[in-house]
């Protein structure tokens, strides 16, 4: 009985090891720029909601975001949760998903008031009104050239046009947008000297 008890004990240890040397390589990788990496170092500590929250911040980083919120929705530990759901709003805002956004950082802020986070809010809620008044435009302009059609090639302009706002409107998002810094994990203390 003591035996198996020293070998799950040993085992423990040496999966202990393993993550703080995972820890160690994935925030090298993350302050390097090398996000691919450290997701994939961070994937290997996956049973810690701290590592699951930098891995999706290291999958954010690399503009897969659709992945990024994958990660993001299965932390759950609350002191993590205003990370999380503000950076859900960031990768919803980049995925161009408006009210999913919105959503997160209302969550975000009933958790903790944050000026980053207000700014986001409503400069997405700014343009979201953009959006919804231009729609309306759009709707009652159709209406009116209802009887008159326009030929193909105007059509293409104008689906070409949209599509030059749009790729605009994302890039003045990506520099407006306010990105928080992503914690790395903690389980280091500042006190505790790195052996690597």
């Amino acid at each position: 009985m003591k035996l198996i008890f020293l070998l799950f004990i040993s085992i423990n240890a040496q999966a202990g090891l393993f993550d703080f040397f995972n820890i160690h390589q994935a925030n090298k990788a993350y302050q390097d720029k090398d996000y691919k990496k450290a997701a994939t170092q961070f994937s290997k500590i996956d049973h810690n909601d701290a590592a699951r929250l930098n891995q999706a911040n290291s999958l954010y980083k690399q503009g897969l975001y659709k992945q990024a919120l994958i990660k993001y929705r299965d932390i759950k530990q609350e002191d993590l949760a205003f990370d999380r759901l503000y950076n859900s709003g960031n990768a919803y805002a980049k995925s161009g998903k408006i009210n999913e956004s919105i959503n997160s950082y209302e969550a975000a802020l009933k958790l903790k008031k944050d000026d980053d986070a207000l700014f986001n809010l409503e400069l997405l809620k700014k343009q979201k009104r953009r959006r919804v008044n231009k729609k309306d435009k759009n709707i009652k302009n159709k209406k009116k050239k209802k009887n008159n059609k326009k030929p193909k090639n105007k059509q293409l302009q104008r689906k070409k046009l949209n599509n030059i706002k749009q790729q605009r409107w994302e890039k003045s998002l990506n520099k407006k947008l306010r990105t928080l810094l992503i914690p790395l994990n903690k389980q280091q203390d500042d006190n505790v000297q790195n052996p690597w």
